[in-house]
């Protein structure tokens, strides 16, 4: 996905007319992901000047002064989450606080490399599995929330470099029109050869989420790693998906008969309709939690040790289950989502994030010498 910029803010519904339309244009443009920065940029000036010839220029004049908030009500947010996931949660945020909050969107990958780069004027990463977090905690500036006691000992990080937001069970799924006798049971049968081919995995140098469960299978299985993964790389047969969201839709339409996904994300589908069950590894699985992580130097901190609270709330936290189909990290809440019913691993989020480097270079090693 391209980077986009969104940006939304709370006075959005007492503005003039003019300036949704502008406004709209540019949540519409950015959020896209198709369309280069420099055209976006032209796009709203076009968009802007029109407002102003066609006798708007109140209207932008208000849009400056009076809408868009001074720079202590404003917050930066990198989120390699999908739309469904960060809209609710950014727009009731907004509301809550009057904080203005714009947003860039992108692969996690790519928008800690960012981050890590330093050029950017990031405030807070929102997204990525804690083991990606974790492998960039020199960008990030430690933070305890006024929630931390709440968050489950499972999911809490000792040195507050990032704050778990959900926690996401790695799961198998298969197609149930193409597999009707023998599905996989457990990271082994991702290795078996009668599935060659016929896998649905995304690429880990871009996904977080990948990343995850690659390491989530290596940890499960034990034994020799780069054996593992050499065996596994080339049982996928050279197709490697370009983002973790194609996961779903490469089993459900059939292109592939199994795949490697998040529970969030199967039970989506399954509740959109999809025809796909949900598997859950016999061997144990992993149900790290995505965080939130401050930006070293921030120019917003303290609004975005707002956004952190926000996130851990008792609000937030039971509209996870209710409405977006993940887990809570915080108890009471995190206690009653039927984690116990899941075989879980012991996962080691620091061994993941250390190794890292190394882990990617033997992955892209077992694919010819090149990133996917």
């Amino acid at each position: 996905m391209t980077d986009g910029s969104v940006v939304c803010g709370p006075g959005y519904r007492k503005a003039p007319k003019a300036f949704k339309v502008f406004m709209c244009l540019r949540y519409e443009i950015s959020d896209g992901g198709r369309v280069s920065a420099a055209v976006k940029k032209r796009i709203l000036a076009a968009a802007l000047a029109a407002l102003l010839l066609t006798g708007c220029s109140s209207a932008a004049e208000e849009a400056q002064n009076a809408f868009v908030p001074g720079d202590d009500k404003r917050l930066v947010i990198y989120t390699s989450h999908k739309r469904e996931v960060y809209e609710p949660v950014i727009k009731e945020f907004e509301q809550r606080t009057g904080i203005w909050v714009e947003l860039e969107t992108g692969g996690t990958a790519a928008l800690l490399e960012r981050i890590a780069a330093g050029d950017t004027d990031c405030d807070l990463m929102l997204g990525g599995g804690v083991d990606s977090l974790s492998a960039y905690s020199d960008c990030f500036s430690p933070y305890f929330s006024v929630y931390n006691n709440d968050i489950l000992p499972a999911y809490s990080c000792p040195d507050g470099s990032y704050s778990p937001f959900s926690a996401l069970p790695v799961v198998l799924i298969y197609n149930t029109r193409l597999v009707h006798r023998n599905p996989p049971a457990g990271w082994a049968s991702l290795l078996d050869r009668s599935w060659t081919g016929r896998i649905a995995f995304a690429d880990p140098n871009v996904s977080g989420s990948s990343y995850t469960s690659l390491c989530t299978m290596l940890q499960a299985l034990g034994g020799d790693n780069e054996q593992v993964l050499t065996s596994f790389e080339e049982n996928l047969g050279g197709k490697v998906l370009p983002d973790s969201g194609d996961v779903v839709g490469a089993v459900a339409e059939g292109r592939c008969y199994i795949g490697v996904t998040l529970e969030e994300t199967a039970l989506k589908a399954i509740d959109a309709g999809y025809d796909i069950a949900v598997v859950y590894p016999e061997e144990g699985t992993s149900a790290l939690p995505d965080g939130a992580a401050i930006v070293a130097g921030c120019r917003h901190r303290e609004n975005a040790e707002l956004f952190i609270d926000f996130l851990l709330c008792p609000d937030m936290q039971r509209m996870l289950q209710d409405s977006l189909f993940r887990r809570s990290v915080c108890t009471p809440y995190g206690e009653d989502t039927g984690a116990e019913k899941i075989r879980l691993i012991d996962y080691d989020i620091d061994w993941a994030g250390g190794a890292q480097a190394r882990l990617l270079e033997l992955w892209n090693d077992a694919a010819g010498g090149t990133e996917q």
